[in-house]
Formats: C-alpha cells, sequence, structure tokens
C-alpha cells in the first residue's frame, strides 16, 4: 500500500538562500529599496544609526495582513509576477521576486518590520529573529511575532537590527549609486494637475554619528550630483505647439527667462509653433565632466554616475518609455554628434541627466511599437528629438563660449578673443570721442571729461593685456597645431626609426666593404650579416606596430577596446626595440577577460602605454638599476579597467605628483637653438598633459600612485569598463 509523504524544509534554508541568493550587503540594501519603489513610495530615507541598525523608511502603500504574510512569509511568492505593475503610480516592478526577506536575514540578525495602510488607521508589526533558524528545526516550527500597532502615515519601516557587517561611507554611496537607474528626483510636467502622474522617487541616507546627535546626511541625489552640475537646460511645447527654452543655475552665465525657440525660422523674432509636437517639458542637468571643473572625489562620483546613469531619459503619460536614455541608446544622437569631433564642446549622453515628458492620453502623437519597446517613428516624435537636441547643444555652445573654448572644428582658436577685444576697440573709441565733448558736469573725484579720461587710459592698458594674450594664445595654439600634425609619440618614436634605419646603412656598407676587400674572412661577414639581420627584424617589428597605430589614429569611429590586446600589441611591437636599451618589459593580463572599455579610439590606449614607454626609458637612463617594465590591468569591482605601469627610473618627487599633468610642466631643461624638431618636442611638458586629456575625455582617470615592490614609479589609469560590441 502506498504512503503519502511530504516535503519538509529546514529552518536552515533560511540562512542558506541569504547568503547564496544575496552575496554582497550592498546588493540586499539595494533590494529592500527596490521593494519601497514597488510599493509606489516617493521618498525613502535610509538610517545608520547607533548600536548597529539600519532603518529603511518609506512613504508608500504600506500592507494589510494578508499582503503581509502573502509577500513576506510566503517563500517562493508569485504576487510580483501575478502583479508586475505598482497599484498607484504604474511602475514597473524593480524588486527581485521574493527576495526581500532574505535582503534582512543577510544584512542582520534581527528585523522588525512595521507597515501602515491608511493614514489615522492601526498598523501592523511583523517581528523576527532569524537567529532562531537553526539547523535540525523545522521551518514550519519556528514562529514570528505579528501585532497590531498604533497610527501613523501610510508607508513601510523596517528596522534590521545586530548588523552582520560595518557600512562605509563608500558602500552607502554604491548603495545609493546601486538604486540610480529607479530616480527622477525632480517633477518635469506640471504633475500637480494630473494627480495619478508619478511625481519620482528620492532616496537618502544618513547617518548618526553620536549619541543624541541628529543625523547627517551621506547621499542622495541633490548633494552627490546635482548641487555639482553646470547648468539646468529646460524646454516646454504647449497645448498649441509654441516652444520656448531656459538655461538655470548656471555656474558661467546669468539665468535666462523663458524665450522662443527658433527651430525652422532662424530670423523671425517669434517663431511658428510646431505642426505636431504638443504638451512636452524636459528637465536636464548638465555636467563639463573635466576634472578641473570639480574638487576632488567629486569628479570621479559624478563621472561613474553619469557614465552609467547619464543621458535623457523619455517619459510618456508620466510612464518610462524604453530604451530611450539607456546607457547604450543614443535616441538624441548626442554621442554622434559628439564622436564626429566637428562640435568640440562636451555633448555626449554622459555629459547631461534628465527626463522628457510628454502628454497625450489618446496616443495620436506619440505611439508604442507593439513589443512594448520605443514608439513609433511619427512626426511629432522627430519634431520632439529635433527640439531636444537643438536645444542641449545650444545651452552646451553657449557655455563653451563663455568659458572661451573653440566650439568647433576647423578655424582660428583666437575669434573669441578677437570679438572680446574689437567690442573694446569699439568702447575706447567712443570714450574717445566723447572726451571734451560733453557738458563739464562735476563728478566725484573732478570733472566728466577728467574721468572718461581716465577711463580711455583703463582702456587702452586693457588693450594691451589683451594683445599680450592673444599673442600667447597664438604661440600656444602653434605648438598644438604642430603637436596634432606629427604626435608627440610618434616624433618620439620616429626618432627610434631613423636611428635603427642609419644603423642598417651602416652595417650593409660594412658588410659590402668586407665582401669585397676580405672575401676570405667569413666569420666577419657572418657576424655583420647577422646584426644587419637583427636590426632589420626590428625595424620591421616597430615600423609595424607604428603603421597600425597610424591605420587606428585615422578611423574616427568610436568602439570598445581590448586594453589586454593593445598591451600584447604593444609587448609585440616594442620588445626589439625595448632590447635595445636593455629594458625587460613584462605583462601581466587576464586570461579569460579581454577588458574591454567603454567606445574609444583603439590608437589613445595605444598612445597612453607609448608616453608612458618614452618617459621610463628616459627615466631609466638616469639610473645604474636594472632597466624593468612591467603593465598589468584587471577589471576592478566597480567596473573600471585599471592599467598600471611601472618602471625602475629615478622616481618622481613628492611635490611633482600633483603637477605632472599640468600643460607644459616638465623638469627637463629648454632644448637648444640647434636642436631639431623632434628633440624640441620631447620634453616639453606635453606628454603626460596629452595622456591626462586622453583619459579624462573618456570619462577615465589617471594619477601616479605607489610601486610595486622592486620599482620606483607607477601610473594608473582607470577607463569606463564595456563589453565587446564585435566579437
Amino acid at each position: 500500500m502506498a504512503e503519502e509523504l511530504r516535503f519538509t524544509a529546514d529552518a536552515a534554508l533560511i540562512d542558506r538562500l541569504g547568503r547564496e541568493l544575496v552575496g554582497k550587503q550592498e546588493t540586499a540594501l539595494i533590494e529592500l529599496v527596490k521593494n519601497c519603489y514597488d510599493a509606489d513610495a516617493t521618498e525613502v530615507k535610509v538610517t545608520f544609526g547607533l548600536g548597529g541598525v539600519i532603518i529603511i523608511d518609506d512613504n508608500g502603500t504600506g500592507m494589510t495582513r494578508d499582503e503581509l504574510i502573502e509577500g513576506f512569509l510566503r517563500l517562493a511568492s508569485d504576487m510580483k509576477v501575478r502583479q508586475p505593475l505598482s497599484d498607484r503610480f504604474r511602475r514597473r516592478r524593480a524588486g527581485r521576486k521574493g527576495i526581500g526577506r532574505f535582503a534582512t536575514q543577510r544584512l542582520g540578525s534581527h528585523l522588525t518590520l512595521q507597515t501602515w495602510k491608511a493614514a489615522g488607521e492601526p498598523g501592523l508589526q511583523l517581528t523576527v529573529n532569524w537567529r532562531n533558524f537553526q539547523r535540525g528545526r523545522a521551518l514550519e516550527e519556528i514562529p514570528v511575532l505579528l501585532e497590531e500597532i498604533g497610527p501613523r502615515h501610510p508607508g513601510t519601516e523596517l528596522q534590521i537590527r545586530a548588523l552582520r557587517d560595518d557600512w562605509s561611507e563608500s558602500q552607502i554611496r554604491r548603495s545609493w549609486r546601486g538604486v540610480m537607474n529607479l530616480l527622477q528626483p525632480f517633477p518635469v510636467a506640471p504633475v500637480a494637475q494630473r494627480p495619478n502622474a508619478d511625481p519620482g522617487f528620492e532616496v537618502g541616507f544618513w547617518r548618526v554619528g553620536e549619541r543624541f546627535s541628529d543625523p547627517e546626511l551621506v547621499s542622495d541625489f541633490q548633494t552627490e550630483i546635482l548641487d555639482h552640475m553646470h547648468a539646468v537646460i529646460e524646454f516646454r511645447v504647449d497645448e498649441d505647439g509654441v516652444a520656448e527654452w531656459r538655461m538655470t543655475q548656471n555656474k558661467y552665465l546669468a539665468d535666462t527667462r523663458w524665450e522662443p525657440v527658433h527651430h525652422e525660422h532662424l530670423e523671425e523674432k517669434s517663431p511658428p509653433p510646431y505642426a505636431h509636437l504638443r504638451n512636452a517639458w524636459m528637465k536636464a542637468h548638465y555636467a563639463i565632466l573635466d576634472p578641473t571643473e570639480f574638487s576632488g572625489l567629486i569628479y570621479t562620483r559624478i563621472r561613474e554616475v553619469l557614465f552609467q546613469e547619464g543621458g535623457i531619459r523619455l517619459y510618456r503619460n508620466d510612464f518610462r518609455v524604453v530604451p530611450y536614455g539607456d546607457s547604450d541608446n543614443d535616441w538624441l544622437r548626442l554621442d554622434e554628434a559628439y564622436s564626429r569631433r566637428s562640435l568640440l564642446i562636451p555633448i555626449a549622453n554622459r555629459n547631461f541627466f534628465g527626463v522628457i515628458d510628454v502628454y497625450d492620453p489618446e496616443g495620436r502623437n506619440f505611439e508604442e511599437h507593439t513589443s512594448r519597446e520605443g514608439l513609433i517613428e511619427t512626426s511629432a516624435f522627430s519634431e520632439l528629438r529635433g527640439l531636444a537636441t537643438t536645444v542641449l547643444i545650444t545651452a552646451a555652445r553657449k557655455i563653451a563660449e563663455e568659458r572661451g573654448r573653440k566650439v568647433r572644428a576647423g578655424g582660428s582658436g583666437t575669434q573669441p578673443t578677437e570679438r572680446y577685444l574689437s567690442r573694446l576697440r569699439e568702447a575706447s573709441r567712443k570714450a574717445r570721442e566723447a572726451v571734451g565733448t560733453g557738458p563739464e558736469q562735476q563728478v566725484p573725484g573732478g570733472t566728466a571729461t577728467s574721468a572718461v579720461e581716465t577711463v580711455v587710459k583703463l582702456l587702452g592698458e586693457a588693450e594691451s593685456v589683451i594683445e599680450g594674450a592673444k599673442a600667447e594664445l597664438a604661440d600656444e595654439a602653434a605648438l598644438l597645431r604642430l603637436l596634432a600634425t606629427l604626435g608627440l609619440t610618434a616624433a618620439e618614436f620616429s626618432h627610434e626609426t631613423g636611428m635603427t634605419f642609419q644603423a642598417v646603412r651602416l652595417d650593409f656598407k660594412t658588410v659590402f666593404d668586407v665582401a669585397l676587400e676580405a672575401k676570405g674572412n667569413d666569420n666577419a661577414f657572418a657576424d655583420l650579416t647577422t646584426r644587419a639581420r637583427v636590426m632589420l627584424d626590428r625595424l620591421d617589428a616597430l615600423t609595424s606596430y607604428l603603421n597600425e597605430l597610424a591605420s587606428a589614429r585615422s578611423a574616427r569611429e568610436l568602439a570598445p577596446v581590448s586594453v589586454s590586446r593593445t598591451i600584447e600589441e604593444f609587448e609585440r611591437g616594442m620588445t626589439q626595440l625595448a632590447a635595445k636599451s636593455e629594458i625587460r618589459v613584462s605583462i601581466e593580463t587576464p586570461a579569460f577577460d579581454a577588458l574591454y572599455t567603454q567606445p574609444l579610439h583603439r590608437a589613445e590606449v595605444a598612445s597612453l602605454l607609448l608616453n608612458f614607454y618614452s618617459n621610463s626609458a628616459k627615466a631609466m637612463r638616469r639610473t645604474s638599476l636594472a632597466r624593468r617594465i612591467h603593465i598589468e590591468a584587471e577589471r576592478d569591482d566597480d567596473g573600471f579597467v585599471a592599467l598600471r605601469f611601472s618602471d625602475t627610473g629615478d622616481g618622481i618627487p613628492p611635490e611633482n605628483r600633483g603637477r605632472i599633468f599640468d600643460l607644459f610642466f616638465t623638469t627637463r631643461a629648454a632644448a637648444p637653438t640647434t636642436a631639431s624638431t623632434v628633440e624640441e618636442m620631447t620634453g616639453t611638458g606635453l606628454g603626460l598633459w596629452i595622456v591626462h586629456q586622453i583619459v579624462s575625455k573618456a570619462g577615465g582617470t589617471v594619477e601616479v600612485i605607489d610601486p610595486p615592490e622592486g620599482y620606483t614609479t607607477c601610473f594608473e589609469v582607470r577607463l569606463p569598463g564595456g563589453e565587446d560590441d564585435l566579437d
């Protein structure tokens, strides 16, 4: 007779699942914040208190008794599968199905969950001691306590005590970045007119430093990102199709009022409305990703966030439309415009964090594809894309001009100086004409005439200053044009190539002399022939590498670059040249990771290695140590590709570490007047400045760090990691 049996679960299953499903403490905290998002919360406060406690408090919809039992106490619940959208704002569920309970167990040993469904009504409190779930006990035998508590505003609060790990501020910030893709920290459309519109989701991380002290803000969107951006760019299109735009919170220019968008009729003061576009709004924060624009770690933090989450997201009727604004989506063609280099201003997606919201409840102008991925390319959509691109580029151009930066490729880099100088000369001319012609009215310090004469004198002095600055800029522009033509690294190694050619010519001359004058001396003939062959091999390897690099420089398309492959190609191309200088090169790269970066020009990574090699070779000539170079690369925990270049040269004095990447900074004496162009270019303080420019434009960092044992200098480059798009 068959016997019916039942599956049972050991209580240790909870601990096992907690450790295996949630490996990192940051991941656990991120999952709990995602649950707040799924509960239609608009604000979440995460507090790290004294005595080892984390409090997660949200203003979401809360839970009923049935929802608490079904969603929290029932393992493998399919509630989120059956309800993929949230109740109030119809958000797509972000939390991983059923992982919340294990996230709380991963963080601490004791959980108190309090939840309120409606204001003024009692709430529920669930108490769980995870230490009771011990091996050998049946899961269903271990009770948890559920009781009724007093009223509060709707929402849920988790108190997790007896934490399993300490928390550093960097871990807290990583947790905040983990929920970045959920954040819409600023309303764009006038949501007050539409009560069911999603007003956004804000998360703040706080820490209590001392007993009885108020919590201190560690991380939220405002302090981490928005406070450090350079401008806010907005447009709005009303129900009649009339478009306006403005810039506010501008760190370079005065705020502008709403003004018309001159889209197709640039000369008209009152341009006509758009034919199809209606009820659209944009709010975008703009950042110039240049380390000189920020202080300390702020640049690194903003760069990492914008590389992951930068771009302009699109919302239709208050709901996110994917994939617009995803990291690999260039729907406004900003990356394309920047990569063409016709515009030299920073206008890539990573320079913006913003939202566009269109209101079209009938779906007449903005209609989704049947796959629910993206919108059909209607006339209204084309007008929206053109408007957004125009406004963003116009704003970035105005800021660039105010900063004195060149906007477009080609032309003269001194045009802004000429324009300002012309205006100053005109003002000076008018002031001179006014001398002696105006009424002799008394003003403080003398007559009106004497005041004008003083102004004229000052204007003349200002002209002299600007003329001097103009000459200095012209010299700098000439040097940079020369650098662009030759390439610093190409000049350095072309010099080496020329020396190799000369050695080959001398060797062959001697070979032929021996062959003709000492026909019987076979040993001398063989030795010289062997040397000539080695020189030719060295020349072939070097020229092949440089030709390949030059070919890569000519390609304007951006693509993911394999740092591992680039290092290996560098080693193959440079080993024989290094051997000539008695330099031993070793490399260390991962066996199963090609270390792809975000899209770059392939030649740029090779240029970094060439510049480092050039400096190392010179530094090692100044010492008696064994000449060794070690190049290693890996992918770090933040997804960046780290490249480290170490040598045994004479090192970098501590007082120079902060200046070596500055333009024209060098410890080398100036070249003599008889020096060649190549000698003049070498050691002018441009090499490491070029390295810094390449890395910073790519959103990375470069710095001098403590070298590994046995080496004296180490440069570390960190580039944003990516995936291969081609292989």
